[in-house]
């Protein structure tokens, strides 16, 4: 027996159990992977030797798929902060929300498209904000978007080398073992093969599995759907000499006009008044469509009221709602003990798990991830309260102007990022991380913020269980489960190897991180072509295609967590819509990847 073999199948076996029990964080685990591969242990020879050497098993973070990993979330974080998504994002939104299905589609489209440049998680707290707005404002429920938003995002992530991090680590493995990886967009075919069959299936089928609940009067509907907001007319506004009353009607029913101040006079509403740069509207409505029309460069914020009994007490007071993020600090522990009052300043009045609202003390009860908070406190902690990597506000926006120069630079580097990988000037491993460098040098992105903004244990996740791709090559163990599947399933043909392969893939996409898959399939997937003297590149295709392919359950991915709670969905939604979505890509993945990358 190869005791190599059982020490890899031993490591493999306590990190599997790791990542599913989550007794241990995801990158500890990692770590603990790389250095169980470094480790001396006695052979039969008599001496003391490693898996991997020191050299090969600390190679991982100087690997260019981690350094592409740490870029990629570098510039999704410029694209979301300068507004470049969000500029674009709403408006679609608005355009298509004429019927429950033209939104559905715009969501899926949007979400999608964006995923394809942005970490797809990231997309997915971009997005949640502008669907809820949309949603309060059509009166439509939510559950009938989110999921929709998640299975964009990761549909997205399967069309191009930086759509997900998991396609950059496949497209690694195959660069170390061919010399060539993954262009920027050799996924794209199979991937907009699996878009369609999947956004078909979706909308004709799937998004009847969707729950259309309404929750009713909530205490969050109670305390944050009426707000009293003084915004004042800015000198360059568009909106000079025009009558308020038409203004104001502009921006909806749900807004109304509870007068105007100008100087030191406050005036009741009235058909003569015309607007001048520096008066005060004084304006009731929902925090979603003031906060949009404070993003304009018509009207800043002045001062903001909740108008509840409690808070009209105390003028800076505020209602928000978030969301426990994944692999947040906060889960398993309460926010008494985490000291969040004192911390922040708010108070959580609530707690919402799986579409439920918790009996229990909400400050003593354990927390969750995908947990929805009903926090109040003061407005002049939100700033700090949306800098907390452990939550992710939804229900408040931080009323700032979309910088619409930073915008459009950011959008320029995207553009340079896909036109140089497209005609071949630069390769990805090096645009990106350029393009991460512009958007901090451009101030896209703040340098206080280029540190936070980077999942570090995703980083530092990938880097610790690169080594044992490594150490499955070096030792042999890839080849002979290679020889072994030949074997196997010898007659069959290469197709065959490939639907096998597909399928542990999107099996194993649901219980393990993404970039784990990868790191574990990849070099047997080499291997198995090598083996039948067939072109790896259309296995290493379909894996990284159905990696993304975890709709099932929700908690396979960040972006099916994050959906849950404001979605209010169970499990059987996902097991319902997601699963026709991934046997669709299976089918669509082994159909379709042969006939553009040929054996």
């Amino acid at each position: 027996m190869n005791l190599e073999y059982v020490a890899l199948a031993v490591i493999l076996a306590g990190a599997l159990y790791l990542f599913w029990t989550q007794k241990l964080r995801m990158d500890l685990t990692a770590l603990a992977v790389m250095l169980a591969l470094i480790v001396p242990w006695p052979r039969p020879d008599g001496e003391w030797r490693p898996l991997l050497t020191p050299a090969e098993g600390f190679s991982g973070f100087g690997s260019v798929a981690v350094i592409m990993v740490a870029a990629m979330f570098v510039f999704g974080a410029a694209l979301a902060r300068t507004g470049a998504t969000e500029l674009w994002g709403m408006r679609l939104f608005r355009a298509c929300a004429r019927t429950e299905g033209s939104l559905q589609l715009a969501v899926l489209g949007a979400t999608t498209l964006t995923s394809m440049f942005i970490n797809d998680t990231t997309v997915v707290i971009l997005f949640l904000p502008l669907i809820l707005t949309i949603c309060r404002e059509r009166g439509w429920s939510p559950s009938r978007f989110l999921m929709i938003a998640a299975y964009g995002a990761l549909l997205g992530g399967q069309w191009t080398l930086i759509g997900t991090r998991s396609n950059i680590i496949v497209s690694d493995i195959l660069r170390q073992q061919t010399g060539q990886g993954f262009g920027f967009f050799d996924l794209t075919p199979v991937a907009a093969g699996v878009f369609l069959v999947s956004a078909a299936a979706l909308m004709l089928v799937g998004r009847h599995f969707l729950p259309a609940e309404e929750p009713g009067e909530t205490l969050e509907d109670r305390l944050a759907r009426h707000y009293l907001t003084e915004v004042m007319v800015t000198p360059r506004s568009a909106q000079l000499g025009r009558p308020v009353r038409e203004v104001v009607a502009g921006l909806g029913r749900e807004v109304a006009w509870m007068g105007l101040i100008r100087g030191n006079e406050r005036l009741p509403p009235a058909d003569w008044l015309h607007l001048q740069a520096g008066d005060v509207l004084i304006l009731q409505g929902p925090v979603p469509v003031i906060g949009n029309l404070l993003k304009s460069r018509d009207f800043q914020l002045r001062e903001e009221l909740a108008l509840d009994n409690r808070t009209l007490r105390s003028v800076d007071l505020v209602t928000v709602e978030a969301t426990v993020a994944p692999r947040s600090n906060y889960v398993g522990r309460t926010l008494e003990e985490v000291g969040f009052s004192q911390q922040y300043g708010f108070t959580v009045l609530g707690i919402a798990r799986r579409g439920r609202s918790l009996e229990d003390r909400p400050a003593q009860t354990p927390l969750e991830e995908g947990d929805s908070l009903l926090l109040l406190g003061h407005v002049t902690g939100l700033s700090a309260l949306r800098s907390n990597a452990d939550l992710i506000v939804l229900a408040q926006e931080e009323f700032v102007p979309l910088n619409r120069w930073k915008a459009a630079v950011t959008l320029g580097l995207l553009v340079g990022v896909v036109g140089t990988a497209a005609t071949g000037v630069l390769s990805p491993a090096v645009s990106i991380p350029v393009a991460a460098l512009l958007v901090v040098v451009f101030d896209c992105l703040k340098v206080r913020d280029l540190y936070r903004v980077v999942d570090w244990q995703a980083v530092v996740t990938a880097a610790g269980l690169i080594p044992f791709g490594l150490a499955v090559e070096k030792t042999g163990a890839a080849r002979d489960l290679a020889e072994l599947a030949v074997r196997l399933l010898e007659g069959w043909g290469p197709v065959a190897l490939l639907g096998g392969l597909a399928l542990v893939t999107l099996i194993l996409t649901h219980f393990l991180d993404n970039s784990a898959v990868g790191i574990i399939l990849a070099p047997i997937a080499h291997q198995v072509a090598v083996v039948m003297g067939v072109d790896p590149k259309p296995f290493m295709v379909a894996i990284a295609i159905c990696i993304s392919a975890c709709f099932c359950t929700p908690f396979a991915h960040e972006s099916t967590i994050l959906v849950m709670g404001p979605g209010r969905y169970r499990f059987r939604h996902y097991l319902q819509a997601g699963g026709l979505l991934a046997v669709a890509t299976w089918l669509v993945t082994l159909w379709l990847t042969p006939r553009v990358w040929p054996f």
